[in-house]
């Protein structure tokens, strides 16, 4: 029996790693080239070409990604502005599950939040900078007017910490500096930005929620979720290294700097409190975003 049709069936899918239009303008070229190469007998590929065939389609995907005719500093600012505005807002919003009963917390911090967050994602500057400024000063309202806002914007949660604040003054001076540039008009994004947000939403409809002064959802306080969102960090600002190298700028390492920002200063505030671990591990971080520059500054070295 021929071992041919089962090869390429698995090369065609790993070929799904280009972005569609790739694979439609060179999918059949390159896969021909594969076939031929290959040892008759072979059933799978070899895994220096599963490897080479990944990551040919992730970094095709990442040149994928950049807006045509806007500068690599306001596309990395646009995705660093959606990144903090989609993870931040995916634990700032409480959907929580009492016994047999859920609740929304918040509603109107919450449609809010999803107006926001939809505004960001399709570049509507002029929506979306308004609300976020709201956000800004009802988080920040402990420092600004002493917790009290005379019924005006008390909406969200009230924070008393700098680094608890600063993701929405990030959103806030992005979204400005975006909304006076001159020239093109920032793209929408993809839909799928709004996943991130809204995974955290169903499992805090699913999981029980614990009251210690506030209410939080129980898997945010286990170590599994810790330890798995610590490798989550990790795998993507190591990703952020490797776009960077593809795409030959620093759109993605701007865009991860903005989103560790906040994390690093309230670390920074509350160090005592921490672990030699935990200090490591933002350390590690810290260092895939400064790579991330570096490789920026090397490839465009050599272009």
């Amino acid at each position: 029996m021929s071992t041919q049709p089962a090869l390429e069936r698995r090369y065609r899918s790993l070929l799904k790693a280009y972005p569609k239009a790739y694979r439609d303008a060179h999918g059949e070229e390159l896969l021909s080239t594969l076939m031929e190469a290959s040892d008759p007998q072979a059933r799978r590929p070899a895994l220096r070409e599963v490897f080479a065939l990944v990551t040919g389609g992730f970094a095709a995907r990442a040149r994928n990604t950049r807006a045509t005719g806007v500068p690599w500093w306001a596309d990395g600012l646009h995705l660093g502005v959606l990144v903090v505005a989609t993870t931040t807002f995916a634990t700032e919003v409480s959907i929580l599950r009492m016994g047999t009963h859920i609740y929304l917390n918040r509603p109107i911090w919450t449609l809010g939040a999803i107006v926001l967050m939809v505004a960001i994602t399709r570049g509507w500057l002029r929506l979306a900078l308004p609300l976020a400024l709201i956000a800004a000063l009802d988080t920040s309202r402990m420092l600004f007017l002493d917790g009290y806002d005379h019924g005006l914007i008390e909406f969200g949660p009230p924070y008393t910490l700098l680094g608890q604040m600063l993701p929405f003054w990030i959103i806030v001076v992005g979204l400005a500096v975006l909304a006076v540039r001159p020239g093109k008009a920032l793209p929408a994004r993809s839909w799928s930005w709004l996943l991130i947000p809204a995974l955290f939403w169903v499992a805090e409809c699913i999981v029980p929620a614990f009251t210690l002064g506030y209410v939080v959802p129980v898997f945010t306080l286990t170590m599994t979720w810790q330890l798995f969102l610590a490798g989550v960090k990790t795998l993507v600002l190591g990703g952020v290294v490797w776009a960077t190298v593809a795409i030959r700028d620093a759109r993605w390492a701007l865009a991860a700097a903005l989103y560790l920002l906040p994390g690093l200063t309230f670390i920074g505030e509350t160090m005592l409190l921490h672990s030699e671990k935990t200090l490591a591990y933002w350390g590690v971080l810290t260092l895939l975003v400064l790579a991330s520059f570096v490789a920026a500054r090397r490839t465009r070295q050599k272009v």
